[in-house]
């Protein structure tokens, strides 16, 4: 029993011991982790935000070109300005003529449809609209004309130039308002990229 309880007195102040080495190392380490992780993470935000301002600097003058074609798109596509370059000659019908000007505006919208990567979808649906907006009153100023030949007893399809007419006085009464609000929309936009 003597024995045993000499073992006992050597062996439990080593134990003791060892435990609180143990636990003393295992709460350094775990410290020494905690810091490391923490270094860590802020090197990979650090690396992060490096990455993102190097890429906005990048991708900032395509932005730009995107949003000054995108203007460029929205002052081709008002009325005035489609009119003036496209051409009617006089054995154009207002069929043709108005087949002519959806068609110059469809062109230059798929032309420039990539730039819709480099802008918000908010921005990119109010230029859907404007567009949208140019072949509805094309539409409507057609069907008008049509039906105030059938009213008036006059057999055939208009001319061009009465449907130029058509689109003139309609410009001077009504303001295209997609247009506006595409090319207002666009300006925001870019002055949010200074902010």
């Amino acid at each position: 029993m003597e024995a045993i309880l000499e073992i006992l007195k050597l062996l439990l102040p080593s134990l003791f011991v060892f435990l609180t080495a143990w636990l003393v190392l295992r709460a350094f380490l775990n410290k020494e982790a905690d810091v490391v992780r923490g270094m860590l993470v802020r090197d990979s935000e650090n690396r992060r935000t490096d990455l993102l301002k190097t890429t906005n600097k990048a991708l900032l003058p395509i932005r730009l070109q995107a949003y000054e074609r995108m203007t460029l798109f929205c002052s081709r596509m008002e009325i005035g300005q489609l009119v003036t370059n496209t051409n009617a000659t006089p054995d154009m019908t207002a069929e043709m003529y108005k087949t002519a000007l959806i068609l110059q505006v469809e062109e230059e919208f798929h032309h420039n449809i990539t730039q819709q990567v480099y802008m918000t979808d908010d921005l990119w649906n109010i230029i859907l609209l404007a567009k949208k907006e140019v072949t509805q009153i094309c539409q409507k100023l057609h069907i008008d004309l049509q039906q105030q030949y059938a009213d008036q007893g006059i057999e055939g399809e208009p001319s061009s130039k009465d449907f130029l007419d058509a689109l003139v006085a309609y410009l001077k009464t009504t303001p295209q308002i997609g247009y506006i609000q595409a090319l207002s929309a666009i300006k925001k936009e870019v002055g949010v990229l200074f902010a």
